[in-house]
């Protein structure tokens, strides 16, 4: 997932279209694939977050 995906997902504005587009082109398994790629975009967020910290230790 890029990280450009991630932020459509999270971000408010654009979460529905987003996940109904998720769950369009997953079928029948469309609610798992949308649970799938929000934990993804949340790893992604996460993981942004944390280099964030790390690389910003002092001005914690």
């Amino acid at each position: 997932m890029t990280i450009n995906q991630a932020i459509r997902i999270l971000d408010p504005e654009t979460t529905a279209e987003e996940l109904a587009a998720i769950e369009y082109y997953g079928g029948l398994h469309g609610r798992e694939k949308m649970v799938a790629a929000c934990e993804q975009a949340y790893r992604v967020a996460v993981g942004i977050m944390r280099k964030y910290q790390e690389e910003n230790k002092d001005s914690n």
